[in-house]
């Protein structure tokens, strides 16, 4: 039986989220209940959604716009959220009328048990989900969040390649907060594991050499991409040689049916507010959101490392419709 999913998102302004959507879809193992938007313009952002969905000839599946103001600060977009996606010719991208967090509330309560949900974004959505019914706690199979840091990169150099903040819990580190801490069954899959995972060149020229819909859309995203990636490292003080084509959201796809995939482990993460170093500015800031493991209780599982062959090669296959 095909595991129930729901996959929450900011699509739009990294690649990384559509090409999980676009792998869900490809994915006989996963039986897609919904797409949920999250952060910033989730109008744009469902209609980015619809827009894969149909690529991938999935017009059953719906797509409910969410929570787009954090539930503390404000949200950034960049400006080029859709390029590479969207035309002039799309019509009737519409999302739902249902809020994403009762999309999300009632498909768990009518499916206890057996509703995975996959947050590729801030996990806004979630935070208000729980706190309106904190019974899908218990009704939930799990949540899988593809955000965090434990251990941050270091390369043969004494480069650090990971960041010790990241992006999607501080898009939304009050929501974070309330996640973490609460009683949700819970599976971490930090960046620090998905940096161990670039999409090859010559995975690249498979997937632009495959005449394939969902393959086309994906080298259409990917041509689209560099300049984007160039702001957005600009923007948030990542060097601009730490790039990459890396398959961050996919990942998190696919431990909703294969978690062998990854070494996970039971870990206490704690997500809090610590005096960070930055050494772009040369300064301390304690307004960044850090994931902590620390010596007590397991309150979730944490990826630990990844079988990075396997899944790039298993991506490639889908996207090209093997």
């Amino acid at each position: 039986m095909a595991n129930k999913v729901i996959i929450d998102t900011d699509i739009g302004t990294y690649y990384d989220d559509a090409l999980a959507v676009m792998f869900a879809c490809r994915s006989p193992e996963l039986e897609l209940l919904g797409v949920t938007t999250a952060y910033g313009d989730t109008d744009l952002r469902s209609k980015i959604a619809r827009k894969i969905l149909n690529v991938a000839g999935r017009h059953d599946v719906p797509v409910a716009k969410g929570v787009g103001k954090p539930l503390q600060g404000n949200s950034l977009m960049f400006g080029f959220e859709g390029e590479g996606i969207l035309d002039d010719s799309d019509e009737n991208l519409a999302p739902v009328a249902e809020h994403a967090a009762n999309f999300i509330i009632r498909n768990i309560m009518e499916n206890p048990g057996e509703v995975s949900v996959v947050t590729l974004g801030a996990v806004s959505n979630l935070a208000v989900a729980y706190a309106m019914e904190p019974r899908i706690a218990q009704n939930m199979k799990e949540l899988i969040m593809m955000a965090g840091v434990i251990v941050p990169i270091v390369d043969e150099k004494g480069i650090r390649r990971s960041p010790v903040e990241e992006y999607n819990f501080n898009n939304d580190p009050t929501a974070a907060q309330i996640v973490c801490n609460s009683d949700m069954p819970k599976v971490l899959c930090p960046i620090d594991v998905t940096l161990k995972i670039p999409l090859h060149e010559h995975q690249l020229a498979e997937i632009s050499g495959t005449d394939d819909p969902i393959a086309n859309q994906v080298s259409a995203i990917l041509k689209a991409w560099p300049p984007q990636e160039h702001q957005i490292y600009l923007s948030v003080g990542i060097p601009t040689e730490h790039t990459g084509l890396w398959l961050h959201d996919p990942l998190a796809v696919a431990l909703v049916f294969d978690k062998s995939l990854c070494r996970i482990t039971p870990l206490h993460i704690s997500a809090e507010f610590v005096d960070t170093p930055i050494e772009r500015d040369l300064i301390v800031r304690r307004d960044i959101l850090r994931t902590i493991p620390k010596k007590l209780p397991a309150n979730m599982d944490a990826c630990v490392d990844v079988d990075a062959n396997r899944f790039t090669a298993m991506f490639t296959s889908r996207i090209c419709g093997r």
